[in-house]
């Protein structure tokens, strides 16, 4: 399910285009109730609400399914993936056997995805000062080799 609406600060004409997307998949131990992080509603003078998400790990498993199982692979998948790893120490495991079935799968899929499509994908979505960061060759092998890294490792 997906909403879209506008949020304007009260003390500021600025409106900003948003969308809130929510999933009842997943088991109840998936998802967690959290304030979001402030960082991520201070620029838009908001004060920070408490909404259920899913866990790192759980949204891990999540993409490692959707990188495996989807039939035109998308580059935003890995994007996600190097995301989750880098920037949480979750663990995903233990793994469904559905899902552990699959990991060559995914693998494959990282190693088929061409920067091209990164670039046309998911590079345009980012801020400035990301793409920069990670709109280029190198940065995208990088996210790459993680993935796949953390894929293999999955595999043992």
């Amino acid at each position: 399910q997906r909403w879209k609406f506008l949020i304007q600060p009260a003390d500021s004409e600025a409106v900003l285009n948003t969308k809130v997307e929510f999933s009842r998949r997943g088991s109840p131990d998936a998802y967690t109730l959290d304030p979001v992080r402030p960082e991520i509603v201070e620029p838009y003078g908001l004060p920070a609400p408490t909404v259920n998400h899913y866990t790192a790990a759980s949204a891990i498993r999540q993409k490692i399914g959707a990188l495996a199982g989807r039939k035109e692979t998308q580059a935003r998948d890995i994007w996600d993936l190097d995301h989750l790893i880098r920037t949480t120490a979750a663990d995903p495991r233990p793994l469904p056997a559905k899902l552990a079935g699959v990991l060559g799968e995914a693998a494959e899929r990282v190693l088929e995805m061409p920067f091209a499509d990164y670039q046309a994908q998911v590079v345009p979505y980012l801020t400035a000062e990301h793409q920069e960061l990670f709109g280029n060759a190198t940065a995208w092998e990088r996210m790459r080799d993680l993935v796949l890294g953390k894929l293999l490792e999955l595999q043992k």
